[in-house]
């Protein structure tokens, strides 16, 4: 009982660091976006500085994780797929059934039947119809989390090259936007002294 109190705290308790984590990145975000709209309604060259370092800081890191899920892209599919099976095969988990249902569930959305070999471990694929049908050949799990786990790291990192190109471009548009500032403050400077 103590165990799965404390499993159920544990689970909470991610859930909300995670919660709480996405909400202290938004207002991260929001203040970003406002340093950015001041400087540019306000021609202020300082918040415009703010604004470009921490975009271009943003927009480095973005562009250096998009360059890790391109190179590692079938290591991090490897280990996914790795980690999975170690935890179907767990004995913890053919203990309890729910853990089963769950893991069960999972496989007969992919339409698979077993990891490296057929059916096995027994205690979750013989319950599934489809692995038991003699008349069809089986699919094994790897090869299916292999296609989908690919299929959702290309949109993954898609979405993300989209992100960086959008940083790079407010970047390069609040340079821009700041050399205008300062031209024009020179400008009438210059002006002024000689009038």
């Amino acid at each position: 009982m103590a165990h799965a109190c404390s499993k159920t705290f544990l689970s909470l308790l991610n859930s909300l660091l995670i919660i709480f984590g996405v909400i202290i990145l938004a207002f991260f975000v929001i203040f970003i976006g406002l340093l950015g709209l001041i400087g540019s309604v306000k021609r202020s060259k300082c918040a415009l500085s703010i604004y470009i370092i921490l975009v271009g800081f943003i927009t480095i890191i973005l562009l250096t994780i998009l360059i890790l899920f391109c190179i590692k892209q079938q290591w991090l599919i490897n280990n996914v797929i790795n980690n999975y099976e170690q935890f179907i095969s767990n004995p913890k988990l053919l203990e309890d059934e729910k853990n089963i249902k769950v893991a069960r569930d999972f496989l007969v959305k992919l339409e698979c039947c077993g990891f490296k070999e057929t059916n096995k471990p027994k205690e979750i694929f013989n319950e599934i119809e489809f692995c038991n049908d003699m008349s069809q050949s089986k699919p094994l799990c790897d090869e299916k989390m292999k296609d989908n786990l690919h299929q959702n790291l290309v949109a993954i990192i898609t979405i993300h090259a989209i992100l960086t190109g959008l940083g790079a471009l407010a970047c390069i548009m609040a340079i821009h936007l700041t050399c205008a500032t300062n031209n024009k403050t020179r400008h009438t400077t210059f002006q002024s002294r000689y009038r």
